[in-house]
This record gives C-alpha cells, structure tokens and sequence, in this order.
C-alpha cells in the first residue's frame, strides 16, 4: 500500500486539499448546514465521494472467486461467503508470494 500511496501522492493531495475545504466551508457555514438536512446529507455525499475516490488509490484490488453456493463475489481470503455463509474452503487458502 505504501508503493500506491507513493505513486499516487499528487491523486491523493488533491482529495486531501478538497476535504479540507469542504470541511473549512462547513465550519463556516454551521449553522446553515445544522439546520437543514438536504445540506447534511449532500455534504455527507459529497465526503464519501472524496474518501471513496481516495480508497480506489491506495487499495489494492481483492482476489475474488465465486460462492460455490450462491455464486456471491467472495474474497478469496474468505473462509465463509458473507452473502450465504458457505465455506469456501476446503483447506486455509495460501496465496503465492
């Protein structure tokens, strides 16, 4: 995850400079934003774009399989499928290094 953060740095400042003025703008404007809930809930969309934007930077993608069950999209890492609660495995699945 380090290499990404690396890789990504100028990605990631960038999110980070415009959470910090979407927070700056609320304190600023805390009393509007407290009293009416459309605000609330586009500033809380509007966050979690940011956040969902900067975890598509620093994550590394999962290795998925298919539940044998439900054919629910498992991590590979998984023992159970959280859709059905299959197991998946057989034996402790050992990823190669």
């Amino acid at each position: 995850m380090a290499n990404r953060i690396i890789n990504f740095r100028e990605e990631l400042l960038d999110i980070s400079k415009r959470k910090t003025e979407l927070l700056s703008s609320i304190i600023e404007h805390i009393d509007d934003v407290k009293s009416n809930t459309i605000f609330i809930e586009e500033i809380e969309g509007a966050y979690m774009e940011l956040s969902d934007e900067e975890l598509d930077f620093i994550s590394e993608k999962e290795i998925t399989m298919p539940c044998p069950g439900c054919s629910f999209e498992c991590a590979v890492i998984s023992s159970y499928c959280m859709a059905c609660g299959e197991k998946l495995h057989e034996q402790p699945f050992k990823q190669d290094m």
